[in-house]
């Protein structure tokens, strides 16, 4: 195993970053991970040359099938998988005039008083620092289905308005089980990736291995 210098502090803040290129095609009602605000970076290839970086990762809703494009609450389980060296921030910082988390841990149940609108929506962020240590670099984002939820018992999902429950599409990779989101370690994994090429946190590790 190649032993690279990184580590991952937890920073919750607001940040930009530019990503390597990755084709989306976005689904209706879709709800993915992404790297920037337009929701089209689902990969993030971080180079050791780069040093200290802060990569914001934004959960987002892209095309929502309502009349006029708004959130009023969704809810979804969000989990974040790398090393176990590696700390985990807490919780995502949730979006919206009044935004009100009533879940815990990685389930994500969120009001808000005022609808957010727009046709990509960003619904929460989070921002991992690499700030250089002996540890094997890389995340894997997985939105999921919060168990035993009766509202959205397939996966994720949102509503515009109280009593019409809308599912969440799939993002653009991925599924809910299966990661739809990455951040690699200077191996130019990013720039292949297309949405019929999903892997496993395992299978981006290997990446690493001689």
């Amino acid at each position: 195993m190649k032993k690279m210098m990184c580590a991952i502090a937890i920073i919750i803040v607001f940040a930009s970053i530019v990503p390597a290129s990755a084709q989306v095609n976005h689904r209706d009602d879709g709800m993915g991970i992404y790297f920037d605000l337009d929701a089209t970076f689902f990969c993030y290839d971080y180079s050791p040359l780069q040093g200290l970086t802060e990569i914001t990762a934004y959960l987002m809703l892209t095309r929502p099938s309502t009349p006029q494009p708004s959130v009023l609450a969704w809810e979804a389980r969000l989990e974040i998988e790398g090393n176990p060296l590696i700390p985990i921030p807490a919780s995502w910082i949730v979006i919206g005039e009044g935004a009100t988390h009533y879940g815990s841990g990685p389930d994500y149940i969120v009001g808000v008083d005022v609808p957010i609108t727009g046709s990509v929506t960003m619904l929460a962020y989070i921002t991992l620092t690499f700030i250089g240590y002996e540890v094997d670099p890389g995340a894997a984002f997985t939105i999921g289905r919060i168990p035993g939820s009766t509202t959205f018992p397939e996966g994720p999902g949102y509503t515009a308005e109280v009593g019409n429950p809308i599912p969440a599409g799939l993002p653009a990779i991925g599924d809910w089980s299966r990661p739809s989101a990455y951040i690699t370690w200077g191996m130019d994994f990013c720039n292949p990736i297309i949405p019929n090429k999903i892997m496993t946190w395992g299978a981006v590790k290997s990446l690493y291995e001689d």
